[in-house]
Parts: structure tokens; sequence; C-alpha cells
């Protein structure tokens, strides 16, 4: 490197006419050194190269030649958040720094513990800046209420918290403010509703916006789902998503506590969806009801370990004097230390 910071490199000299042709064709060789910035002189484009080989088969049919020359490095666009805050934050602080985050639509979500609220905005006006289609950065707070409606707290953008979020072909609006909805659950969506055969009887005990029986009434059209929701604004959500994806006729949405809606109800289920990961135990009573003799239940709990997990089902299921195997079961995400939700799907044997 030279005293103006430029890097001796071998290069090709191409007229300016061959260059974009010339550098795709470099591109698909491999040869083209994409970290130092390309230069134009006197009529000729300057090419950088990470190896010669093959270039001057190329010079021939282009009219080049290949040469040296000093090439500038081009500036590195930081690719995670640490990166982005190199310099600008303390060593302790970069250290602390969420590895993950959601984005929910144009919504970015994060979690901040209390060493980096004061920090609160420098870490989502990067967020925004490594994300462009974002427009606002919330951090998560707690879920509480039978609503699970998760506080709130804007540090970066403005505007309205209500977005649209596309997942599996499926379209959703929501309000991150009124209710909760977890990204991060995607890929356990579409492992349930391709499990589901045709012709079955749903139930999505705690059905939120309606991702999972969305997701199935797109994937078998011939199945039919009960979504029950208690949160009012959830439940017209639902509605909302049940048109925009056109699935009205599949799906009959509910509004009302799981426990009161089915006290009475003489229907049983092929599948039983109880997505509710802090209190679903509290209402397995009510899923094993309505669940045919034979049919599946899909579990999600919190616990420490999926051992414990399991063990607090089948010590469930035996008050209840019923009988379940425990098919699949598998950790699905970290929510505090040492505290995982874990799904289960249960086979009702009596």
């Amino acid at each position: 490197m030279n005293e103006h910071g430029k890097i001796l490199r071998e290069a090709v000299k191409v007229p300016r006419c061959k260059a974009e042709e010339l550098r795709r064709k470099l591109i698909v060789m491999g040869a083209l050194d994409r970290a130092l910035k390309p230069f134009e002189e006197n009529g000729f484009v300057f090419f950088p190269l990470k190896k010669a080989e093959g270039a001057r088969r190329l010079l021939e049919e282009l009219g080049g030649e290949l040469t040296q020359a000093l090439f500038e490095m081009r500036a590195r666009k930081p690719r995670s958040l640490k990166e982005h805050l190199a310099g600008k934050l303390p060593n302790s602080i970069l250290d602390k720094l969420p590895s993950s985050y959601d984005i929910v639509g144009d919504l970015i979500l994060v979690d901040l513990d209390e060493d980096l609220r004061n920090y609160a905005r420098e870490i989502g006006e990067a967020l925004l800046r490594l994300h462009p289609r974002a427009r606002m950065v919330l951090t998560k707070g707690e879920t509480i209420g039978d609503y699970r409606i998760r506080n709130i707290e804007v540090i970066a953008g403005s505007g309205s918290t209500e977005t649209i979020y596309r997942e599996h072909g499926c379209v959703y609006k929501l309000d991150l403010r009124k209710v909760f909805f977890n990204p991060r659950l995607s890929g356990e969506r579409l492992r349930v509703a391709r499990q589901v055969a045709a012709g079955e009887r749903v139930l999505d005990m705690f059905a939120g916006v309606g991702p999972f029986s969305i997701l199935i009434a797109k994937l078998q059209p011939s199945v039919r789902i009960v979504a029950v929701e208690i949160n009012p604004d959830a439940y017209k959500y639902l509605l909302e998503n049940l048109r925009l994806n056109r699935v009205e006729d599949r799906v009959k949405p509910i509004l009302g506590d799981a426990r009161k809606v089915l006290e009475n109800s003489r229907e049983e289920y092929d599948r039983v969806i109880m997505d509710l990961p802090y209190r679903s135990l509290e209402f397995l009573d009510v899923g094993l009801r309505v669940c045919k003799n034979r049919g599946i239940l899909h579990l999600y709990t919190v616990s420490r370990s999926l051992e414990e997990a399991s063990r607090a089902v089948v010590d469930r299921v035996a008050k209840l004097k019923h009988v379940v195997e425990i098919e699949f079961s598998r950790e699905v995400m970290e929510v505090a230390p040492r505290r995982s939700i874990f799904t289960l799907d249960l086979r009702k044997v009596e």
C-alpha cells in the first residue's frame, strides 16, 4: 500500500466501450477483486485482478492489456449491528448488543437489557441504517394479560405500529401495540400445516391474527378450521386477514375465551393447536376433551428443558385421566436465560 492508501495490484486495462463486457466476464471467472475500486483514465478502464489466469484470452478478444495499477479500497458496508456501532459505543456495550431481533413487515422489534437502555436511540438508528426498508424500531417489553399485549417503546423512526407481514405466501395485517405476534414461529407454522391431511377438522384454540389457521387453509383447501381468539383487536385483524388471504370459507372465527367457547361444544377435532406457551397446560383439559381419539394436539409450553416440559405434560395428562403418546418434540426458541418454548405433538390414545 502506498502513502495515499492505494494498493498496487495486477490489473486489466480495456477501452471504455468494452469495459462492461469485460467486467461481467471477470466476475463469472471469479477473477475480479471486488474489494478494490476500478477506475477510468484517458479513455481506458482499469480492473483489479484476484488472479490473472484466463484473463489474457479475454484481453485478446476485447483488445485490452495486462498491467499493474494502484487501486483504492472500496468502502465496506457494515454487515452487523456491532459493526455499525463500532467506535460509537464503548466496547463493553458492543459486546452486549443483541445478536438477533425480529423484523415484522417494516418494523424491527429488538430486546434490550438494562445495560443497553441508555443507548437505545443509537441502537435503533443503527438498525434502520442496517435495514433501509424498515421505518421504525421498537423495543420488546413484557407480555401481559389474557390479551397477550406486549409493552413496546419506539426508539427510532415514527408512524403507526400497524404493519403488513408476509410469510409462506400469506399476508397478515397487525398492530404490535395491540396484538401478540411471533415471527420466530414461522417454521413451526409451516411444519404443522404440512402435516394436515385433506378433509381434517382443525381447532386453533389461541388463533391470534390467524397465522396457523390461514396457512393451513391455504395449503389444504378441503380442511375446515375453527379459530378462537379472546383479544378483540387480534380478532378484528383475524377477520381482515381471512379476507386478505381469501380463506373466509374455510376458517370459522370465534371471539371469546377458549374454555368458555368450547364449554358445551360436542364437536370433535382431528387436530388441536395450542399456541399459548405460558398457559397451555391450564387448557389441556379442554384440548383433550375436544380432540378425537387418535387425534393430534400441537402443544407449546415454556420450560427449562425438553425433559422437564415432557414430564410436566405427561403428569398433567395423567391427572386428567387421559393417555397420550409424544410423537414429536423439540426446542423452538429461547425466551429467557435457561427458559425456552418447546413444542410437543401429542397423539391422544384415550
